[in-house]
């Protein structure tokens, strides 16, 4: 399973399509900062799923939740921005949170800086901000984990 993970849009729409196009993704993962940018593609894209979360740009978003776990095959992740955890300071708080909730992997956002880890047996995402032309990808392949991380050239 290929899952697309986007981040930090920030009405920074001009690649996005393509990339969805390029990509063909099972699912996509929006980690907020723009969330209504994930639902506008969501919306032309309805075949494919979106999971999307809110960040702290999105004052008015009373739809979606500030996380989420997303279950594929005993598969755990959980989808946050990383506002709520102080991302920028450090992981603590969300590695915190990760293991309370058993979770496989998290998928992040809010810092704009690519970053991968794996702590205690948890993976850690973040594929740094769509606005500076990053993306990330997820293979799922036999209960196996594969982050990517991409740059628009």
């Amino acid at each position: 399973m290929k899952i697309l993970i986007i981040t930090d849009s920030h009405g920074n729409m001009g690649e996005i399509y393509a990339i969805i196009a390029q990509e063909n993704p099972s699912l996509v993962i929006w980690t907020g900062d723009h969330s209504s940018d994930g639902e506008e593609c969501s919306f032309l894209f309805p075949e494919i799923r979106f999971y999307i979360v809110k960040g702290n740009c999105d004052f008015f978003d009373r739809k979606f939740n500030n996380e989420e776990i997303l279950e594929i095959d005993d598969i755990k992740i959980f989808i946050t921005h990383g506002h709520l955890y102080n991302v920028k300071q450090n992981l603590l708080e969300l590695e915190a949170v990760a293991e309370k909730y058993k979770v496989n992997a998290v998928c992040f956002g809010h810092t704009h800086i690519p970053y991968f880890n794996e702590k205690s047996g948890i993976k850690y995402f973040n594929p740094g901000a769509l606005k500076d032309n990053r993306y990330g990808v997820l293979l799922i392949e036999n209960k196996e984990l594969f982050f990517n991380c991409k740059e628009i050239k």
